[in-house]
């Protein structure tokens, strides 16, 4: 029964509480939908433009493929109006057939799904695939946020966008935020799409456009220097995802790539690109062509050979961990049963993880007990941890084998006709391109980009890690690379441009808010509206708390814009300070919340947050450097506030929300 002095809860949200509202379910939303993808059967019920059977190139070709899906409802809204709305009409995108979705894309997504990649709880720590995973979904959040709910308009910020004797002060942080929202009010509202797109065709100073333009371009730079930052340098993972970005960049043949470049002739130079790229040597391809065999592994292609030697080399680094335990600790079977389970089956997996979670034991120990050894919950805290490094680094090498397995090796091979199908869909485009634009300088260019970014990424001489004000220095000194190549593709290329320039508008138009009941704002209200009123109480304190929480992020990080531009400007020495974006709190939520196995062989679970300092065990040459931005991301964590508890409005209105989204979203 409601308390007497309980006030009682308000017929209709105001627009604070609509905004937390919609921000709670899409956050939650957006990250259930990429969980889901851990499952083969995600990409059967995600709707158009894939299939709810996942077909081989074979049975795609005698079935053919329909556009039944269209109607389907997604079981993953939130991404398919992303995709379908977005993605799916980009030029040359729009050209590839529909079985690359169905049968290419659709079949690589199910392997992975199949392969039973491990989890951070079985490792102990926070992987980088779900360093990875979540950083990306608090980007794909913000952008359904945007295509769902739309882009509130602001008077006059339409014409201030174009106005020349507009004034922005570039050292404040409120006038580059002013200057960017004046800048997407003009794409989303105005005909800014368009004057930029015929400026860009005619100028490589891109940023004198306007006033609005220069301040907006400082913005976004400080942005994804901030994003890089956080990947590479505040993720503990970081420094090992740039050695593996490291590894690839130099497996790629630039020089030959160059040379292919230099023919003439586009018809063949797209032929000698693709016998490059695409080629198989071994001697299964061989006996193939000759007729002596019909074996469908024939062997790998230079972009199957990168992938396969990157994540071999890795997997080197971790088959070392597993065989120095495997030595120190001869003739243990507990290590035979750890490496017995390894190949045990999904379903398997999935019931000893549950058993650790519900009984509060560590996965070591549920494994032991599950393969009959009653000893396990006595085991000493090093044996123990000496079985967990076992394990994690035994799953590291399951995982890099199955992703080399799905993308490489299984037949039949999917990755090499996506390609294959790209290239032909950008067939045109390469052509008109080729034709008109020196390719292998802008090829060099961003091989220099790549060469320097890594180079500005990796510990100074001192030690210590890079900033982001490096990270904006290294953007700012390479940005003519990108106004030179939209220059020279603006300018040599009108057919592929104007292709450009209607997406361009056609796409920003998509993110126009609607207005009445019939708008997603209306939808939300009556959501509200329907619930019991003993149940509104609760769900409009917990938006309210959320509300406020909200506004924290949003000084915060414009304390932190602030902070990076006094750093960038000034030169000074004070102490670097982490980037702005509201969205790097709620990343840093998601991997915090993650759940974690126990350290010891019986215990309570540990939460992200307990071992977000911590590099995946097996891991070698890379750990001093990731420990280098371990300072940094304890003050990043001193300075967030704490995120209020909303699980009473994700229970009663999750499921009604996705109901919506499901009416609102997908093709349009």
């Amino acid at each position: 029964m409601a308390s007497v002095n309980e006030a009682p809860p308000p017929k209709e949200l105001t627009p604070a509480q609509v905004h937390a509202l919609f921000d709670i379910l899409t956050h939650h939303e957006t990250y259930a939908e990429i969980e889901g993808f851990k499952s083969a059967d995600a990409v059967e019920k995600y709707g158009y433009p894939f299939s709810s059977v996942t077909r081989t190139p074979s049975m795609a070709a005698s079935k053919g493929t329909t556009d039944d899906d269209l109607k389907r409802p997604s079981e993953s809204p939130i991404l398919q109006t992303l995709l379908t709305r977005i993605v799916l009409s980009l030029p040359g995108v729009n050209n590839l057939p529909r079985h690359f979705w169905s049968v290419q894309v659709q079949g690589i997504l199910s392997r992975l799904g199949d392969a039973d990649l491990s989890e951070s709880y079985d490792k102990g720590a926070l992987g980088l695939r779900k360093t990875l995973a979540s950083g990306a979904g608090s980007i794909i959040e913000m952008l359904g946020r945007g295509a769902l709910g739309g882009v509130p308009k602001m008077e006059g910020a339409v014409e201030r966008a174009t106005d020349q004797k507009a004034s922005y002060d570039l050292t404040k942080a409120e006038d580059l935020e002013r200057a960017w929202e004046e800048m997407v009010q003009g794409w989303v509202y105005g005909d800014l799409v368009d004057r930029c797109c015929t400026f860009a065709s005619k100028s490589a100073e891109l940023e004198s456009f306007s006033p609005a333009a220069k301040a907006a371009v400082e913005y976004a730079i400080i942005h994804l220097a901030t994003f890089a930052h956080h990947v590479f340098i505040m993720s503990p993972e970081g420094q090992y995802l740039l050695k593996l970005m490291e590894n690839v960049h130099n497996l790629i043949p630039y020089k030959m790539v160059k040379q292919t470049l230099r023919v003439g002739n586009a018809a063949t130079m797209i032929s000698g690109m693709m016998r490059l790229l695409l080629a198989k040597l071994s001697v299964t391809s061989i006996t193939n062509w000759v007729g002596l065999t019909n074996n469908a592994d024939d062997g790998m292609n230079l972009l199957q050979r990168i992938i396969s030697l990157t994540l071999s080399w890795d997997s080197a680094e971790f088959k070392k961990s597993a065989e120095r335990i495997a030595k120190e600790r001869q003739g243990d079977e507990a290590l035979a049963a750890i490496r017995e389970f390894v190949s045990e089956t999904k379903g398997v997996h999935g019931g000893v993880r549950d058993m650790s979670i519900a009984e509060k034991r560590s996965i070591v120990t549920a494994i032991l007990m599950a393969k009959g050894n009653s000893d396990a919950l006595n085991l000493s805290d090093e044996d123990h941890a000496s079985y967990l490094e076992y394990y994690s680094a035994l799953l590291s090498v399951h995982d890099r084998e199955a992703i080399t397995t799905a993308l490489c090796r299984q037949p039949p091979d999917l990755f090499t006709q996506m390609v294959r199908d790209v290239i032909a869909a950008y067939d045109p485009i390469i052509r008109d391109v080729h034709a008109k634009v020196d390719l292998r300088e802008h090829l060099e260019g961003g091989q220099g980009f790549i060469d320097d970014f890594i180079k500005a990424s990796k510990p100074k001489k001192d030690g210590t890690p890079a900033s982001v004000a490096d990270y904006v220095e290294l953007l700012m000194r390479n940005r003519a690379l990108m106004y030179r190549w939209i220059n020279a593709l603006g300018g040599s290329c009108p057919g592929v441009w104007e292709q450009c320039r209607e997406w361009g508008i056609a796409t920003f138009a998509k993110f126009r808010q609607g207005e009445g009941d019939g708008g997603l704002e209306g939808r939300l209200k009556k959501l509200f509206s329907q619930l019991p009123s003993e149940k509104q109480a609760g769900v409009v304190k917990a938006l309210d708390e959320h509300a406020a929480y909200l506004q924290r992020l949003k000084d915060l990080s414009k304390k932190r814009l602030q902070n990076i531009i006094n750093e960038t400007t000034s030169k000074s020495s004070t102490e670097p300070s982490a980037g702005p974006g509201m969205y790097l709190s709620r990343w840093q939520d998601i991997l915090d919340t993650t759940p974690i196995t126990p350290a010891q062989p019986t215990g309570p679970l540990r939460c992200g947050k307990e071992v977000k300092h911590t590099m995946t065990m097996g891991k070698s040459g890379v750990a001093d450097a990731a420990a280098a931005g371990r300072e940094q991301r304890k003050k990043l964590e001193e300075e967030a506030p704490k995120r209020p508890d909303v699980s009473l409005v994700i229970r009663e209105l999750g499921d009604p929300f996705k109901e919506v989204l499901k009416e609102v979203g997908g093709p349009r």
